[in-house]
C-alpha cells in the first residue's frame, strides 16, 4: 500500500513543483591494541590511510579514528570467518574497492551490506544497469530526485517538499541540509529517493548532517523491492583545483523535470562571506558560481566538470547567479 500511494503521487509531482514547493595508522600500532571491535584486515587499514591522508599528523590521526569508531559501539567486519566461500569473498572485497576512499565507517558498511546479501544467498542476483547510450546518461545513473512525503493518516501521504541528490557510496547520497529540513525530528515525514528516470526507489534517513555548510548525507534504508540502483561518482574534484572558465554539468529535477541536464562555465569561486548574496552559510563556506541553468528541484544535485567527476552540489540559483557547494564539504563531512 505504501508504495502504491508512493507511486501515485509521483504521477501527481511536476504539478505540484509547478506551484513553487520545491589511515593514516601504523600497522604496529593497530594491531597492538586490544579492544572489542574485532579483528582489523588490511582492507579496514587502508581505508583508515586514506581517511587520514591529509591530516597534518596521520598517523595520529589512524589511532583516533579507530578508536571512534569502536567507542561509538562499531565492529570490524570479518569475511574470513567460516560463513562464506572464496568467490563470495573475493566478490565483496570487489564490490566495496570504491568505498575505501570515503573512509572505515563507510567501507565497513560496505562489507556489512554484501556480507549479509552473501548469507542470505542474493549476492551474486545484483543486475547490472544497461550501458548508457549517451555521456548524459552515464552521468544522470549518479543522480537522484528528493520527495519528502508526510504522513497525513495510516494510509495516506501528501508531498511537502524535494529537491535533487548525488550518490556517493553504494548505500549515501548526498544532498543539501535545506531539502532534507523538513524531515528533522519529525517521523511522520519519508525522504522518498527515486533513480533520474527509472522506476527504482527506496526511503532514506539522514545520516550526517553539516548545515553550516547545506550539506547533508542520507542512507537508503533498502526498504523497497524496486532496489534504488546505487551508482556512485568516481571522483571530487578538489575546490583548489577549480579555475574560473572550468566547463561544468548540472543535473537534476528543476520544477519537476526529472533528468534535466545544463551545461556551463565557472564564473567566481569563492567564500560565502565574500559573494556578499546572503547565502546564509559558514563564511568559510566555499562556493562555487557557475552559469549552469539550475531552479527549485536543482537543489542538492549534483555539478560535474568535463569528466564526469564531482565538483559540487546545486544549492542556489536565480535570474542572475547560480551557485553550487564544493565537494570539499562532502568529504570533509564524510570523514567527521
Amino acid at each position: 500500500m505504501f508504495a502504491l500511494k508512493i507511486l501515485f503521487f509521483m504521477n501527481k509531482l511536476n504539478s505540484f513543483y509547478s506551484k513553487g514547493l520545491i589511515l593514516l595508522a601504523s600497522l604496529f600500532l593497530l594491531n597492538s591494541c586490544g579492544d572489542s571491535g574485532g579483528q582489523i584486515s588490511k582492507g579496514h587499514r587502508d581505508a583508515i590511510k586514506i581517511q587520514c591522508e591529509d591530516t597534518s599528523d596521520p598517523k595520529a590521526c589512524g589511532i583516533e579514528v579507530r578508536k571512534n569508531f569502536i567507542e561509538e559501539g562499531n565492529e570490524f567486519v570479518i569475511l574470513e570467518d567460516g560463513d562464506l566461500d572464496k568467490d563470495q569473498i573475493r566478490k565483496i572485497k570487489m564490490e566495496c574497492i570504491r568505498s575505501k576512499k570515503f573512509g572505515l565507517e563507510t567501507y565497513n558498511n560496505c562489507l556489512q551490506e554484501y556480507k549479509t546479501a552473501a548469507i542470505n544467498g542474493t549476492l551474486f542476483e545484483k543486475k547490472f544497469a544497461a550501458k548508457p547510450k549517451s555521456n548524459i546518461e552515464a552521468l544522470e545513473q549518479h543522480a537522484v530526485r528528493l520527495v519528502l512525503f508526510e504522513q497525513t493518516d495510516k494510509e495516506d501521504f501528501k508531498p511537502i517538499g524535494g529537491g535533487s541528490g548525488v550518490i556517493i557510496d553504494n548505500n549515501l547520497i548526498a544532498t543539501n541540509c535545506h531539502v532534507t529540513d523538513l524531515s528533522k525530528n519529525n517521523d511522520k515525514v519519508v525522504i522518498f529517493v527515486k533513480n533520474i528516470n527509472k522506476e527504482n526507489y527506496d526511503t532514506a534517513i539522514i545520516y550526517k548532517q553539516a548545515p553550516e555548510h547545506d550539506v547533508c548525507i542520507i542512507k537508503k534504508e533498502n526498504r523497497s523491492e524496486f532496489s534504488l540502483e546505487m551508482n556512485a561518482v568516481k571522483k571530487f574534484i578538489k575546490f583548489n583545483s577549480l579555475a574560473r572558465g572550468d566547463f561544468v554539468r548540472a543535473i537534476g529535477t528543476p520544477t519537476g523535470m526529472e533528468g534535466h541536464s545544463s551545461k556551463g562555465e565557472i564564473q567566481y569561486l569563492g567564500s560565502a562571506a565574500e559573494t556578499a548574496v546572503g547565502l546564509g552559510y559558514d563564511e568559510d563556506t566555499k562556493v562555487i558560481n557557475h552559469s549552469a541553468d539550475i531552479d527549485s528541484g536543482s537543489s542538492g544535485g549534483p555539478l560535474f566538470d568535463k569528466n564526469g567527476h564531482l565538483v559540487g552540489l546545486n544549492t542556489f540559483g536565480d535570474e542572475k547567479f547560480n551557485f553550487a557547494i564544493s565537494a570539499d564539504h562532502i568529504k570533509e563531512l564524510l570523514n567527521k
